[in-house]
């Protein structure tokens, strides 16, 4: 188990625990320090990990990629895990997705979480998070692949073999899900169900919601089949035209919503009738990751500058 971490502290503190009370004695679980200033790597160290330091990020490598091929390294067994510190597994989680590895075993096999969300704002995920599932849908029919690097499993040697995130297409890519699907042999991407597979995304308020869509609009877009980009447009230009034709075309657009985002998170009811402003700040969004790929060639995230061309 491999778990990339910058200022993860608080996080790993509720994870750790309830990680070692699903794994066997023998499980190796690593935790790769990515130069943070909290007290990540001594809350890992206290709960019983391994704490591996990254140290400074060498040139050409963007910081998640730098971390997880570290922890490969360090690691033992013939299965890499890896997980991200604000993922939550449930008691079935990784068994299911182990078998799933075994029926693909070349295959890079992801999931992507339940969003758990607390304060309301958090909720204007729910679009984003809509079409993220839409993706994995489609990729099935593309010869572009798909993951989701919050939860990854692999076969050690086939990660190896394809280059893993060392992969010069990988190790400076910071949407590296994407890029490590692109080079391994498959990808068999999941979606989580609720009580399994689960996380909380941007609890810290909506800059830090904005900033984190922004960029993986920006580095995940490139990636879309442009077959599922167009349907995307469209489904979006359908949701704007539901609320603004008439009242009876909102409340058949807003059932839409909830029947598509129910399995993904608890987003509800109310959030799913407030569509409408979840699709001007997907709009809003969408039209600033544009704007600062074009401008200014980067996005930012976690005090770092992040090259989007």
């Amino acid at each position: 188990m491999i778990i990339p971490c910058r200022n993860e502290a608080e996080h790993l503190a509720e994870l750790l625990p309830q990680l070692f009370a699903l794994l066997d004695a023998q499980d190796q679980v690593i935790v790769v320090d990515d130069e943070s200033t909290d007290d990540t790597a001594h809350i890992a160290a206290q709960c019983g990990a391994t704490v591996v330091t990254s140290g400074v990020l060498p040139m050409g490598w963007a910081g998640k990629p730098f971390a997880c091929w570290q922890g490969a390294q360090h690691a033992d067994h013939d299965t890499l895990v890896f997980l991200d510190a604000d993922v939550r597994l449930g008691g079935t989680a990784l068994n299911d997705v182990l078998d799933a590895l075994v029926a693909h075993p070349d295959a890079l096999v992801s999931v992507m979480p339940w969003h758990r969300t607390g304060a309301q704002r958090e909720r204007f995920s729910m679009l984003f998070n809509a079409i993220s599932s839409m993706v994995a849908s489609t990729q099935r029919r593309h010869h572009r692949r798909v993951a989701y690097g919050p939860f990854m499993v692999a076969s050690k040697d086939t990660y190896l073999g394809s280059g893993g995130h060392a992969h010069p297409l990988v190790r400076s890519a910071v949407v590296e899900d994407l890029a490590l699907a692109r080079v391994m042999p498959h990808a068999v991407p999941f979606v989580g169900r609720q009580g399994q597979v689960e996380y909380r995304m941007y609890p810290l308020g909506l800059g830090q919601l904005l900033e984190g869509w922004t960029k993986n609009t920006a580095l995940g877009a490139a990636a879309v089949p442009r077959g599922a980009s167009a349907l995307i447009v469209l489904w979006m230009f359908s949701l704007c035209g539901g609320a603004a034709t008439s009242a009876w075309c909102l409340v058949l657009s807003a059932m839409q919503v909830y029947v598509v985002v129910r399995r993904l998170g608890n987003f509800g009811v109310l959030s799913a009738a407030l569509y409408p402003l979840h699709a001007v700040l997907f709009v809003g969004v969408a039209v600033r990751s544009v704007l600062r790929t074009v401008l200014f060639g980067s996005v930012v995230w976690r005090g770092r500058t992040i090259a989007t061309r």
